[in-house]
């Protein structure tokens, strides 16, 4: 039996616009009808999301807002972009996926075509 994985294909930091990009930490999960993309991406808003998919190359980038206003008296946390690319396996429906950001969490649903879904076949008895 035949599974659909998806790769990731680029895990180095990068820049978008000249501002620090770093892979956001993602989960994929697969079951009969999607593959399912969860990444977390903290303090960006949805206006601030772009997700392509190009020749089998899914692109996720997320840019990060400031977090508040005002002069910085201390701080760990630094303003960086989100980028992760991955190679999506044939058989999904580009045209029918799906994202959605709640919470720091973006969810992206890639619906399998009707070919890679499992199918039960009935048996018919004989004569």
């Amino acid at each position: 039996m035949e599974t659909t994985t998806m790769t990731k294909r680029n895990e180095s930091p990068e820049r978008v616009n000249e501002r620090p990009a770093v892979a956001p930490a993602c989960d994929v999960f697969e079951n009969a009808d999607e593959l399912l993309l969860v990444a977390d991406v903290p303090g960006v808003a949805k206006e601030a999301v772009s997700i392509q998919l190009d020749k089998g190359t899914l692109t996720v980038e997320a840019k990060r807002g400031a977090l508040a206003t005002g002069t910085l008296l201390a701080g760990d946390s630094r303003v960086r972009d989100f980028v992760r690319v991955f190679t999506v396996p044939a058989g999904i429906d580009g045209s029918r996926i799906e994202a959605e950001l709640r919470a720091g969490v973006l969810r992206v649903r890639l619906p399998k075509s009707e070919k890679l879904k499992p199918r039960r076949i009935e048996v018919r008895a004989g004569s």
